[in-house]
């Protein structure tokens, strides 16, 4: 009976790391909507930042992105202003929660829409 009681722990450990990458999986793919409306401004935001930061080489003055990915694209778009000109707003799309943003990372300059 002893043997249980040593394993007990690392039992509630496994279940613990399961469930956590279980919900991880979950909001990353199926939940991919709950995903976005709780972290999708903040994620594509942060890739804004980074972006601006590491390519444009400027500061970031303001920022506002899309939390859903509506078109499946993996991006959601994005406008900004830079301190060096704060009366001109930019726009751009930036990866969005989710796989696919895990996959794109950063932002990238909007295509136009043909159809």
């Amino acid at each position: 009976m002893s043997g249980f009681r040593g394993s007990l722990p690392l039992l509630i450990l496994v279940g613990v790391v399961v469930v956590v990458i279980g919900s991880g999986v979950f909001l990353l793919t199926a939940g991919r909507g709950l995903g976005q409306f709780l972290f999708g401004r903040a994620y594509a935001e942060g890739e804004l930042r980074g972006y601006v930061a590491s390519v444009l080489k400027e500061e970031l003055r303001g920022s506002s992105c899309q939390p859903f990915d509506t078109d499946n694209n993996g991006y959601v778009s994005c406008d900004f202003t830079l301190s060096a000109q704060p009366n001109v707003t930019r726009s751009i799309e930036c990866a969005a929660w989710g796989f696919d943003g895990l996959i794109n990372r950063g932002c990238r300059t909007r295509l136009p829409n043909f159809q």
